[in-house]
């Protein structure tokens, strides 16, 4: 009975790499090999509910890449165990981007499970501690945390929360902080976060349910501006030039 009962019941991955188990029913985009000599891995045209036993390549067991939402689960495993690492060999940067990390992670979190409020305050936070970052070194790169909440915020809330990032972030990189310099050639921090900030909009933009938003002229300006400033165009990348011309033909030719 015991053995009928497993072959009925449903179906369930192994746990990641990093030990998350996921719920019965749960699917996987992908899987990549136990292995870290081997480098094998593969994606899912659509998400399955079993990975491969073993790695075509090696011959070594297998490891789920979670499809969303249980991608979510799995990536918090990977989070406390990057920290949990960082802390153990004592590197500071590490342990500081995988905190920062930590919190896009609760700030998504808390959008997906409907408590506002908090996620509210989880954004507060990290503005808070980003901007501390950014003042006490001018080469910390804050933009891939913001753009993470933009797209958490897409993702688990809707448009008007990522706007609630977006908005002061652009203030920010207009303002020409610590961080977004004028020196893009020579300054990577600043080319990473000028980047983040003009493809966090566009991606706002192409979101479905943005098209009738009352406020999608004011992020098409914000997109534009801060693509044309001189010091911006010539560092984006082919893609999103690619996104910005079908936005605008002339973007480049603009004020």
């Amino acid at each position: 009975m015991e053995i009928l009962r497993g072959l009925l019941a449903p179906r369930r991955l192994p746990p990641s790499k990093d030990g998350y188990q996921a719920p019965p029913g749960a699917l996987a985009g992908g899987w990549e090999c136990d292995d870290p000599d081997c480098g094998g891995s593969g994606y899912f045209t659509d998400p399955r509910p079993s990975i491969p036993r073993r790695c075509g390549e090696c011959g070594s067991g297998t490891y789920p890449r979670h499809a969303w939402p249980w991608q979510h689960g799995e990536e918090r495993a990977r989070l406390d165990a990057l920290l949990a690492g960082a802390e153990r060999e004592n590197d500071v940067y590490l342990a500081l981007l995988a905190r920062f990390h930590l919190l896009e992670w609760t700030f998504e979190d808390h959008l997906m499970k409907g408590r506002r409020r908090d996620a509210l305050v989880t954004l507060e936070e990290t503005d808070a501690k980003l901007r501390a970052a950014m003042r006490e070194d001018p080469y910390f790169t804050e933009g891939s945390h913001r753009f993470g909440l933009v797209l958490g915020a897409l993702r688990s809330g809707g448009p008007d929360i990522a706007l609630r990032v977006l908005e002061p972030w652009v203030a920010l990189a207009h303002e020409q902080g610590p961080g977004y310099g004028t020196d893009l050639e020579s300054d990577n921090a600043s080319r990473t976060n000028y980047r983040s900030v003009v493809g966090a909009c566009l991606d706002w933009l192409a979101d479905g349910r943005t098209r009738g938003h009352p406020r999608r002229g004011t992020v098409v300006s914000w997109t534009l501006d801060t693509a044309r400033l001189p010091h911006v165009r010539n560092f984006l990348t082919a893609d999103q030039d690619r996104r910005l011309t079908r936005l605008d033909p002339g973007w480049q030719s603009g004020p």
